[in-house]
């Protein structure tokens, strides 16, 4: 689903240190994103936040650069049940287009 939404990705999971920045899509299973600082290689665990929700995501792809998708990351949900923005997709969808 098309939805800008600010969030906090945490790079390494293990520390404090996190970057802001915007959603493109966001689904129950994954997001791609604005590539945020500190993201590095295919496989790397991040976190992100919305609001006080946090989940464990896997790194599943990044834009190259000179193609449509440069400056994006698309990650994966390592626990697909966290899903941090289901206020978000429930309003989304209760919504007629």
């Amino acid at each position: 689903m098309h939805l800008a939404l600010p969030v906090k990705v945490f790079p390494d999971a293990s520390t404090p240190d996190f970057q802001t920045c915007c959603t493109y899509e966001i689904s129950l299973i994954g997001v791609r994103l604005v590539m945020p600082n500190g993201i590095k290689e295919i496989g790397q665990v991040v976190m992100l936040q919305r609001h006080n929700r946090r989940a464990k995501y896997k790194v599943a792809w990044i834009g190259k650069p000179g193609t449509p998708e440069a400056g994006q990351v698309g990650v994966e949900a390592l626990e697909p049940h966290n899903v941090i923005w289901e206020n978000e997709l429930k309003a989304k969808l209760s919504r007629p287009e």
